[in-house]
């Protein structure tokens, strides 16, 4: 058990850390309740991020989940698109440029790894490249230990 915990919490700081992030948080999907929730952050300033819960369609990780790509906001995000997008992390983090990355198992997104900063400077190409082959690791480790 503290393997597979400390596992999942090396790859969120090796996420952070490589992508420059100030933030990141591992995010599952509970079908039976059709909710994203979410679990081991990195970087919160928030004691209640952990506790929200949303819609698996809603916000940039919907995007990803829907799509099983990549999802980014690209530019800086004001208040206003911030709630507009729909991704309360992003508002409870205060994250002005985010991404969210799904974590694929046997062709079905079983969750998503949501990073951002709070600064303006946007996420460069190799960034996310590198947060991708993070977040194919991730997806060893969960099918490896049956998380999801």
């Amino acid at each position: 058990m503290e393997t597979r915990e400390a596992n999942i919490t090396a790859c969120i700081e090796r996420l952070k850390r490589d992508t420059g992030s100030d933030f990141v948080v591992l995010g599952s999907l509970d079908a039976g309740k059709r909710k994203l929730r979410w679990s081991n952050a990195s970087g919160s300033m928030s004691k209640r991020t952990l506790l929200v819960e949303q819609k698996p369609t809603a916000g940039l990780s919907g995007t990803a989940i829907r799509s099983a790509r990549l999802a980014s906001t690209g530019t800086a995000l004001s208040d206003a698109e911030r709630f507009k997008l729909g991704e309360p992390i992003l508002l409870a983090e205060q994250l002005r440029i985010a991404a969210s990355i799904p974590i694929v198992k046997q062709r079905d997104v079983c969750g998503v790894l949501l990073m951002g900063r709070r600064s303006e400077e946007a996420y460069l190409s190799v960034e996310l490249e590198e947060a991708g082959r993070i977040a194919k690791e991730m997806a060893a480790i969960l099918l490896q230990e049956r998380i999801f």
